[in-house]
This record gives structure tokens, sequence and C-alpha cells, in this order.
């Protein structure tokens, strides 16, 4: 079980991702609906193969939800809708085992409203990074897939 911050309610943890570090480390990060740090990505980490996790912390990330992905040289990005104007999805790398990560990636920023997001991202055999998400644009009633072929 992940253990729930003081003064939140676990029905507001939504939508969890995890990945596995190359330290093995498992991280997981939750979508946020409490009151502290709402809309905020939480991570809680697991150093015994998940029978214990730490207590969810904020990351200094606001977006949702994130997708979780390790890189071959080991690297983990985070892809995440950014709800917030410009609308967009965003990426952030960690180098150190999600200890920390970086300043945002700009993967998209042209959105017309905050509905879109739900990112997902494969690392392509040449290196380089595909993400797709869904979007609603201002010129169709119906929501769309886009995608972003990107390199770190």
């Amino acid at each position: 079980m992940i253990p729930i911050r003081p003064g939140d309610s676990q029905d507001n943890y939504h939508e969890l991702h995890g990945v596995e570090a190359a330290d093995g480390t498992l991280i997981i990060q939750i979508r946020n609906h409490n009151d502290a740090n709402a809309r905020e990505t939480l991570q809680s980490e697991s150093g015994d193969g998940g029978r214990t996790w730490s207590v969810p912390h904020p990351i200094g990330v606001w977006g949702l939800p994130s997708h979780l992905l390790r890189l071959r040289d080991g690297r983990l990005v985070m892809t995440y809708g950014y709800r917030r104007r410009p609308y967009g999805n965003q990426a952030r790398v960690s180098t150190d085992n999600g200890r920390s990560w970086s300043e945002p990636v700009t993967l998209s920023a042209d959105g017309h409203s905050g509905d879109l997001g739900y990112p997902s991202t494969v690392e392509l055999n040449d290196g380089t990074l595909l993400s797709i998400w869904y979007e609603k644009l201002a010129s169709s009633p119906r929501a769309v897939l886009r995608q972003a072929r990107w390199s770190l």
C-alpha cells in the first residue's frame, strides 16, 4: 500500500503510473486532486520491490497525468499534459533515478484548451522519442490524436 499524506484523501489520488529506475527503485507518480499541491504530480518510491513505499511528495511539476519511461541509457522521462496557457504537453528528464527532474521540455504549446493530454512516450530504435496524446481542437467537435517525434 502506498501511504497517504497527512490531510489528504486517498480518493483524490488518481491515475498512477510507475517505472523501475536503473538502480532498481520503483517510482510511482500520482495525479493529485487534494487541496495541498492540487494538480501537481506527487511521487512515491519503493526501494524494496514494492513492499513499502515513501509518503507521496510533490516534485515541483504542475501538470497531469504523467507517463514514465526508462530509456536505454537509464535516464527516466516523464511526459504530461500541461493544462495552463500555453496549453500543451511537456516532458522532464531525471538522470538520478527519479530523485530530481529537469526543467520542462515543451512538446506542444498550441492547444486550444486544457482538454488534452494523457501522453504516452516510447523510445524508437534510433534513440528519438515519440509521444502521442489526445487533444480537443478548436476546429473539430471530436478529439484527435496528435504526436511529436523529439529528442533530448
